[in-house]
């Protein structure tokens, strides 16, 4: 040990005997090489590392109810998803729920179709075509329905009982009123779902207690009930199987959506999670999900539903600051002397949360796994200096908010803290059209009453190119000069439609521009993008618009966007991560770039490197160590676990896909938790491309 100075020297002595002793500690359900793909007839055949994913799932699904499957974006997830299910059902017939979104709908048809021999295949659009749905049938059959409709419940109506103007209590009778003992008037009540707050005497205890009486009440109007609340009351049992597509976005605790999901899983005897961005940075990103699909390892260690706070503390990335004050040597309610803990959550995940509840729940795979003959990738970073008239007014903005909000913060008054971070990322990109800033007083219903202004933004010339947008323009010049598309994504469309001006600003250099709006119907996105493609040297939108389930090059030829810019970030690495992934996939002929643009010095900056550090720590958990492109923006964050990790990954050349796996799942070894370590290193590598620069056993799943 003397003779090590550095991590790297440590691994390259001892690595081969740390990947050893891993390897003799994991027990792999599925091993390519070891084990054979044993797979039944489909209509086409999959890559042999897409066979092995399948294998592996379905000898996952024999012993458990759910699994998550996280491939790549362009891996072929929807085809994996359904041929786990057909292989699973081992040619009995089966019933199987797809639930995707909205745009995906028709995708889903048609991969079936053209997938699983004899397959009979539904659309779920409302409540009615649930009413006689079949319970048993004799090949096998799948229903699909949009996560948006799957969600949609029954329409509500007033319970309560108007009197001379006055909305009354349907039970006591009594007035409606707040907390504040304040009348609610009718126009108030239409605007929030109350309960009565009224005091009424229990006339079975004698004792007072709050009436509580529903104010609201359901409808019930035969074709406006939840599609999937009726599937798990009516129809539990009836589906063998569901595919939950893009199920990331389904990792709220309490959305509606998300219900949904939880209600099909509830109903279903087993379940396929799809997803390519498995988490976005965070560690609550999968509480939810895993709560939802495979809860027995949580409940095992002790969580319930409702411990956010111990999850994260638990598995996430927690910085806590204690903040000392001198009150005078005294210390008393009334002086400002103590001490204060803050804690704040921090992009990051604890690599325990692999070993102990991913890692027999889910199976990898990336793209290069699939495919050996991928085109260059190439992500780059491009900081762009503002002009000084509009560096000068943003430095103002931002004085003037920054000092505005210490104050309020020291009154725990966060009402400035969005307007800041909107103002500050959206003023350098579009300074002109600006009214006052600042924060608005509301009652109790959420109305306006009084405006605070902070400060007013100068509206700037909006005839000027700014330098941002004179860069846009040189990029994709060069891209077309080239023969290449460009699709470029922003998020100001609405009130600062940034969109629109760079339609114009691009259109005046003679380009052909096309912005693609959410006024087109998801359904109709891949037809829009096949009819506007090949004319467009240029397509604008939102990220969110194309994130999932489309691909923005035609494998006939017709059009191909291979470089894709994102001339404004945002901060949801979900969204940024699916959406950089449209056009480097399987079938791509030309190479890919994509492109970041920000203003140096800027909020814009700061959310820059914020997506970075999500970014590195949802890579990290798939096993993935990038150095590239926003992750760079990262830095290393002072972690000794995370250069551990690089380090590993970086020694993988020299070993066996097998030593390798159980290599890099030495790192849950180094972390010490009683040290209070929070860093956001992976503990067991299983998708995503940099982490093994030969390809490694695609498919592993290993047993807990």
């Amino acid at each position: 040990m003397h003779e090590c100075e550095t991590l790297d020297d440590y691994l390259t002595r001892f690595g081969p005997l740390l990947g050893q002793q891993a390897q003799r500690s994991m027990a792999p359900l599925h091993v390519p090489g070891r084990d054979s793909a044993e797979l039944p007839r489909f209509n086409r055949s999959p890559f042999e590392p897409q066979a092995h994913v399948i294998t592996a799932s379905v000898k996952a699904l024999r012993r458990q109810k759910a699994l998550l499957m996280v491939g790549e974006m362009g891996t072929g997830k929807t085809l994996m998803g359904m041929a786990a299910v057909h292989a699973h059902a081992a040619g009995k017939p089966y019933q199987a729920l797809v639930f995707c979104p909205g745009q995906l709908c028709k995708k889903w048809e048609r991969e079936i179709k053209n997938t699983i021999p004899g397959a009979q295949v539904r659309q779920i659009r409302s409540f009615r075509d649930l009413l006689e749905f079949p319970r048993t049938v004799k090949q096998p059959t799948w229903s699909i329905i949009s996560r948006d409709r799957a969600k949609l419940g029954a329409k509500w109506r007033a319970a309560f009982i108007m009197k001379h103007g006055q909305a009354l209590c349907p039970d006591c009778g009594q007035p409606v009123m707040d907390k504040k003992r304040t009348l609610i008037s009718p126009k108030q009540l239409a605007r929030k779902k109350h309960t009565c707050l009224a005091t009424v005497t229990d006339p079975v205890t004698g004792q007072e207690r709050e009436c509580g009486a529903a104010l609201w009440q359901y409808t019930r109007e035969i074709n406006r009930w939840e599609p999937a609340r009726y599937i798990q009351k009516r129809l539990r049992g009836v589906f063998d199987y569901l595919i939950l597509d893009e199920v990331h976005e389904e990792k709220g605790a309490n959305t509606a959506q998300a219900n949904a999901a939880g209600s099909l899983v509830a109903a279903c005897k087993k379940v396929i999670a799809l997803t390519g961005t498995l988490i976005g940075g965070y560690a609550e990103h999968l509480r939810p999900l895993l709560f939802r699909m495979c809860p027995r390892t949580l409940v095992e260690e002790g969580f319930r539903w409702n411990q956010v706070t111990a999850f994260s503390e638990r598995y996430g990335r927690i910085e806590t600051k204690i903040i000392e004050r001198d009150g005078g040597g005294v210390e008393n309610r009334m002086s400002r002397g103590g001490t204060t803990k803050v804690k704040t959550v921090r992009p990051g995940i604890m690599p325990t949360l692999f070993g102990r509840h991913l890692i027999g729940n889910t199976v990898f795979l990336s793209l290069e796994e699939v495919a050996d003959n991928l085109p260059e990738l190439r992500e780059i970073v491009e900081p762009v200096a503002m002009d000084d008239e509009t560096a000068r007014e943003y430095r103002r903005i931002e004085r003037h908010i920054t000092a505005a909000l210490k104050q309020m913060v020291v009154r725990g008054d966060r009402r400035l803290l969005g307007t800041m971070l909107n103002t500050l990322l959206a003023y350098p990109d579009h300074p002109y059209g600006w009214e006052a800033v600042g924060y608005w007083d509301r009652d109790d219903d959420g109305n306006k009453l009084r405006f605070h202004e902070v400060t007013q933004p100068k509206n700037l010339h909006s005839t000027t190119i700014r330098p941002k947008e004179r860069k846009l323009i040189e990029l994709v010049q060069r891209e077309k000069d080239e023969g290449r598309q460009s699709w470029v994504f922003v998020q100001l469309t609405d009130k600062r439609d940034v969109a629109g001006r760079l339609e114009r600003l691009l259109s005046a250099q003679g380009l052909s521009v096309k912005v693609l709006r959410s006024s087109v119907p998801l359904a109709q996105r891949e037809e829009w993008i096949a009819e506007h493609g090949p004319e467009a040297d240029i397509v604008i939108s939102h990220p969110k618009l194309v994130e999932t389930g489309l691909d923005l090059f035609d494998k006939g030829g017709r059009h191909n966007f291979s470089t894709l810019i994102f001339y404004e970030t945002g901060y949801n690495t979900f969204t940024l991560r699916q959406a950089s992934r449209r056009s480097w996939r399987i079938g791509q002929q030309l190479s890919c770039r994509v492109i970041y643009l920000y203003y140096e010095g800027t909020m814009q900056e700061r959310a820059m490197t914020l997506m970075g550090r999500k970014l590195t720590a949802a890579q990290a958990v798939e096993g993935r160590f990038s150095s590239d492109g926003l992750a760079a923006l990262a830095g290393d964050d002072g972690s000794v676990e995370m250069a551990l990790a690089k380090s590993l990954a970086e020694r993988l050349d020299d070993l066996d896909a097998q030593r390798a796996w159980s290599k890099l799942g030495e790192s849950n070894v180094v972390v010490d938790e009683a040290e209070g370590s929070e860093t956001f290193l992976p503990s067991e590598p299983d998708d995503d491309e940099a982490v093994l620069e030969s390809p490694v056993a695609a498919g592993f799943l290993f047993a807990c």
